[in-house]
């Protein structure tokens, strides 16, 4: 039996895996799903610093079929809907299947203040077990934020720039004004980009006055309340029919 630690290069992850390698070295593993294509650049430093925290190289799993999540979209005609977005199907769930053994105890960086988003993710994966070191220590998303503060480790780059996920970079699972703005005036390419596949796949990913909108039809001074976004290597599978 061993416990999988699945990374994401987001803060709590980080702080899961050290937790877990500090108590079961011998009998964990620590697993990145490479989408690091997509992602900020500075991932990359992010990745090796807390590989040298943690005194354990990550193991880096991918795609047999996409490169990117821009390769989902094109190939598969579908970015995100009711069920959940393409990309992370593909490039995280599918490859956690393959790898994964039937006896593994999955650890994932959920935080003391997601309890119930935790209790909601055993109900929807039954067939996973599960272990929440950070809510079983009581350690919230600032707590992680501090203890890599005091490991010397600086923090991804996304979260200097304001926004509370790592992400790949336009997001699609996202339908906030202030998140698609802030990409826009900080990622203008991606972007447009995403506003040209929203249009070309009929996808109005943006939720605006209460209603979808397409990207290029969203005003740059537009507001609104922060998004949590999950992405992890545990999806639901998105269905065959049109973009929600």
């Amino acid at each position: 039996m061993r416990r999988v630690v699945w990374f994401s290069c987001g803060a709590a992850s980080a702080v899961a895996a050290k937790l877990i390698v500090d108590r079961h070295a011998s009998s964990c593993e620590v697993v990145y799903c490479d989408t690091l294509i997509s992602e900020h650049p500075d991932n990359k430093r992010f990745l090796k610093e807390v590989e040298v925290w943690i005194g354990r190289k990550i193991t880096i799993i991918k795609s047999d079929k996409f490169g990117s999540v821009d390769d989902v979209f094109e190939k598969t005609r579908y970015m995100s809907g009711i069920k959940g977005a393409r990309c992370t199907v593909e490039m995280k769930k599918i490859p956690r299947e393959k790898w994964q053994k039937p006896n593994d105890i999955h650890v994932f960086g959920y935080t003391f203040d997601e309890v119930k988003r935790a209790d909601t993710f055993e109900k929807n994966n039954p067939a996973l077990d599960v272990e929440w070191v950070l809510i079983d220590e009581k350690i919230d998303k600032h707590r992680c934020l501090a203890i890599l503060s005091e490991a010397g480790i600086k923090l991804p780059e996304m979260y200097s720039l304001g926004f509370d996920h790592n992400n790949c970079l336009g997001c699609v699972k996202a339908t906030s004004p202030k998140y698609w703005n802030k990409v826009r005036i900080n990622f203008p390419s991606v972007f447009e980009n995403r506003c040209v596949q929203s249009r070309l796949l009929g996808v109005k990913l943006v939720r605006f006055k209460g209603e979808r909108i397409f990207l290029d039809q969203l005003p740059p001074d537009a507001d609104g309340p922060k998004e949590d976004i999950e992405c992890g290597p545990v999806c639901q599978t998105p269905s065959r029919s049109p973009n929600e």
